[in-house]
């Protein structure tokens, strides 16, 4: 290669557009004793990435390097993991047989006698018959029907509007 092609494979060099191979030639190039005087000035460092790149790394740091970096307490965490695992299931268990047997408890006959069921009937009636007499006393029913009827032809009306 002449100069003017050295000095191209430069340009391409510096704007990192250069192949392995046109690398390699620029080394060697370099490497040489017979530089024209206006190239003498990267040969320290061409010389110098050559030097470098020949430097290899200690066989303890590569090991070092390429095997899996663990943390301190890593089996402590992995003890601690499968005992929240645990404890999550056993609560959700825990937690389903609870809901099972208070709906039992709700859905179940309470009531061995069936005398004891119509007192128990009985007496809810009354609870709830109270409290409709009340609520019909203070007219709170029909105040809230009212007002119940009075939103809905509002918004019938606004609905026809648009």
């Amino acid at each position: 290669m002449n100069t003017q092609e050295i000095k191209q494979l430069l340009e391409r060099y510096w704007v990192c557009k250069t192949s392995l191979e046109e690398e390699q030639y620029l080394f060697a190039f370099f490497s040489g004793n017979e530089l024209p005087e206006d190239m003498k000035i990267y040969q320290p460092l061409f010389a110098l990435i050559n030097r470098q790149s020949a430097i290899k790394a200690p066989k303890r740091l590569i090991n070092r390097i390429t095997e899996p970096l663990k943390p301190p307490f890593y089996p402590a965490m992995k003890i601690a993991a499968s005992v929240l695992i645990l404890l999550t299931v056993g609560v959700g268990f825990y937690t389903h047989y609870q809901q099972e047997k208070q709906m039992d408890r709700i859905f179940t006959d309470t009531c061995a006698d069936p005398q004891d069921a119509v007192k128990e009937t009985e007496r809810v009636i009354a609870k709830v018959s109270s409290v409709l007499q009340l609520i019909e006393k203070k007219n709170i029913w029909n105040e809230t029907l009212d007002s119940v009827r009075q939103e809905k032809t509002d918004f019938l009306h606004k609905k026809l509007q648009k």
